[in-house]
């Protein structure tokens, strides 16, 4: 009994310790897979930071057009609100055109007066050369009755040294020859003073031709002044900034309002220096908008700045001035969206992102 005693006191003894050496097998076990895990991803981690370059210093970009108006007047027509989907060539303002049609209609009026300026100088043209070919042909008749004149004073010269003839009729011969001579002179003179109105003609024609196409350069001026009334969208998006009202009065380059695109946008993303090292264009990018958590865009770089941020500040640092405190630099690096634009995750310029660029493989 007293040996039946002991074995029944030994027995709690021995159950505790069995425990303690299981929990220890356990705490073992669960320390290896704590390390094996923490050295599975401890070596993942190092080779993606290896491997990648990553900055959460990275927003969307993109073309923000401003709708300026390139004539000054009174706005008729306001016809877009903010936030409005518009598309490139479509109509968003109306400016009165009532002073601008006066203008143009002065224009039509002075190329009218100049067409007809220019129709009576081209008359007056072929009048003068009418007269130039009368003169020419009076010449050239002045020019046979002279000659004519001139041998009949040759002729009666020697019949007067034979006493054929008297001495009246070789003065009267005489005087045919001189009046025949005087003619053909004030013939040529004619004609010399009807080429020169020819000369005086023509260019009256070519200044009232000048004058004519001066008039209907200003009168296309006029017409598209008027046609700047009607102020259109330059590009597709999304109307931002409305600065305009119905019966405001408007300058020419004045910022009525602005225009995002949607659709062509990309990341500027600002690394490092020191990030810089294996980075260069066409590797790929993955990023995150904060606007979308756990959606991932893909793009990839499209080109590295030539100077880093700081150079384009209004009052770039001078490290000359002794004052140098090395600060490490940021450099804009441009990654392009290498998918289509996602409906339902509109990407908009200014969106903070973080940016993950694969520099090696």
């Amino acid at each position: 009994m007293n040996e039946a005693v002991s074995e029944t006191a030994q027995l709690p003894t021995e159950k505790p310790a069995s425990r303690v050496a299981a929990r220890q097998i356990v705490v073992w076990i669960l320390a290896v897979l704590a390390i094996a895990v923490g050295a599975y991803f401890g070596v993942s981690h190092w080779n993606f930071a290896m491997s990648h370059e990553e900055t959460d210093d990275a927003q969307i970009e993109g073309h923000i057009s401003p709708v300026l108006p390139r004539v000054p007047g009174y706005v008729a027509r306001v016809l877009v609100d903010d936030n409005q989907r518009v598309a490139a060539g479509q109509l968003l303002i109306e400016i009165d055109p009532k002073e601008l049609d006066l203008r143009v209609a002065e224009a039509e009026a002075a190329l009218q007066n100049a067409l007809a300026a220019k129709a009576t100088a081209e008359a007056s043209l072929e009048s003068s050369r009418a007269s130039a070919a009368t003169a020419a042909a009076n010449v050239e008749t002045a020019l046979v009755r002279q000659r004519k004149a001139a041998s009949d004073l040759a002729r009666d010269t020697n019949l007067f040294r034979t006493a054929a003839i008297t001495d009246s009729q070789l003065t009267d011969t005489q005087a045919a020859a001189d009046t025949a001579a005087a003619q053909l002179e004030a013939q040529r003179s004619e004609a010399t003073t009807a080429k020169a109105q020819v000369a005086v003609a023509a260019a009256r024609v070519a200044a009232a031709k000048t004058e004519a196409a001066e008039k209907a350069s200003e009168l296309d001026f006029a017409r598209l002044q008027r046609s700047y009334c009607a102020v259109k969208a330059p590009i597709d998006g999304l109307v931002s900034r409305k600065n305009v009202e119905p019966g405001q009065f408007i300058q020419s380059g004045q910022t009525l309002l602005s225009i995002s695109s949607e659709s062509e946008v990309w990341v500027v993303a600002n690394f490092k220096e020191t990030q810089l090292t294996h980075m260069k264009p066409g590797q790929d990018v993955e990023f995150e908008a904060d606007s979308f958590p756990g959606v991932v865009f893909r793009g990839k770089v499209e080109s590295i700045s030539g100077a880093t941020g700081a150079r384009f500040a209004l009052l770039p640092p001078d490290n000359s001035t002794g004052n140098f405190v090395k600060v490490t630099q940021r450099v804009p690096v441009k990654i392009v969206l290498a998918q289509a634009p996602d409906p339902e995750h509109v990407l908009r310029p200014g969106m903070s992102v973080d940016a993950t660029v694969r520099v090696r493989d």
